[in-house]
């Protein structure tokens, strides 16, 4: 009698388990909460390998630990590491503020990705192992991670938003011309297509979407760039148009020192976000010390700061991009920066006792410095705007 019953309690207890074991494994749904928000979290350019710097992973934890996002997207050139299981501890480490948080992530390869022995399909493997969201959804097309995901209404009834992640590749194949890749015409027809499938799904609407990818496309020197008729400087010169090194001053918010765009683009990424209708803001990494903002034919450009110290960093822009979406309104969004010196100045940070950190007293400077340059441009943009 003790065997039956303790057979039949296993079986209950088997059949009670079953579906937590089954949505464990399944895939993991992105969605609206109930009061219809979704943030989402960037960490651009770690660029680091195991073990990481302790200021890099304690700045990561505090900002999630702070702003509690629902999904976060590393940015391009995470990890620099040589070999094959020496890239693998170092993706777990880079990875684990997230894994340890149940926090979902997804990825785009950057220039630096894949350059040391290991591919770029291999180190998805390694990411995914881990817990990550992108996919290489057509293998056939250039490069690796192009792909999207979804994210559901707060209901769970349709498809609300979508992200897009492309990869930009990382040196341009053609040696005569150069410089850094871009999103390839394969890529772009993927994109198209994708977008198609999802407006026809969606009842004929356009389904409101982000873009997310490393390298900045060229429409950055067209929107934020003098043109220079008479001479060019080599490292200005975007599609055979020349640039004048410093931007406008009154056209972006934020920091602006070295947008690394390739020096050609043939294939029109630009032209088919804009004609397709449905993304409303791009984010970028790839420039570290850059965070400005600016807006093109209806569409934000962010450049999103290195979070690591390993990458060549600045103390007056290094931090996390966090994006809030609400519901009730999917055509606009809200962003903010998560900056290190903020983060550092709170009263429970432990960042000052990691190891390379500088002390309170150096932070508070930074704050004061960049609060500075901020007042004074932002002087600027209010004329421009009183102007218009």
């Amino acid at each position: 009698m003790k065997k039956i019953i303790s057979l039949a309690l296993a079986i209950i207890l088997t059949l009670c388990i079953a579906p937590v074991v089954s949505s464990a494994e399944g895939e993991k749904t992105l969605q609206f909460d109930s009061d219809g928000k979704f943030k989402i979290m960037i960490f651009a350019d770690v660029q680091d390998f195991d073990p990481l710097v302790e200021t890099t992973v304690q700045l990561m934890n505090e900002c999630l630990d702070k702003a509690e996002p629902d999904l976060v997207v590393y940015l391009g050139d995470i990890s620099v590491a040589t070999g094959d299981e020496k890239e693998r501890k170092t993706i777990q480490a880079v990875t684990k503020p997230c894994v340890d948080r149940d926090i979902p992530f997804a990825i785009v390869f950057g220039n630096h990705d894949g350059e040391r022995e290991t591919s770029r399909e291999k180190l998805l493997t390694y990411y995914q192992e881990f817990g990550c969201l992108t996919t290489d959804a057509d293998p056939d097309i250039f490069g690796c991670g192009t792909s999207n995901l979804e994210i559901k209404s707060s209901d769970g009834k349709k498809t609300a938003f979508n992200l897009w992640f492309f990869d930009s590749n990382a040196t341009n194949p053609d040696k005569e011309v150069g410089g850094y890749d871009y999103v390839h015409e394969d890529q772009v027809e993927w994109y198209k297509k994708t977008a198609e499938e999802l407006k026809k799904a969606n009842g004929g609407d356009v389904v409101p979407s982000m873009l997310f990818q490393h390298i900045i496309m060229t429409e950055v020197y067209e929107r934020l760039y003098p043109k220079m008729p008479l001479f060019s400087f080599k490292d200005y010169t975007m599609n055979g148009v020349a640039y004048f090194p410093v931007p406008f001053f009154n056209r972006h918010s934020g920091i602006i020192l070295e947008p690394c765009s390739p020096s050609f683009n043939s294939v029109g990424q630009w032209d088919a976000i804009v004609e397709t209708g449905d993304v409303i803001a791009t984010f970028f990494g790839h420039d570290h010390v850059n965070d400005f903002r600016a807006e093109y034919e209806d569409i934000a450009i962010i450049n999103v700061p290195t979070v690591g110290d390993q990458a060549y960093s600045d103390a007056i822009s290094r931090g996390a991009g966090l994006i809030t979406l609400d519901e009730k309104d999917l055509s606009t969004f809200e962003y903010e920066m998560m900056y290190m010196f903020d983060m550092v100045l709170e009263e429970d940070s432990k960042i000052p006792e990691a190891e390379d950190a500088r002390s309170k007293a150096y932070y508070w400077f930074v704050r004061l410095f960049r609060n500075m340059l901020d007042g004074i441009h932002n002087i600027f943009l209010a004329k421009e705007n009183e102007y218009h």
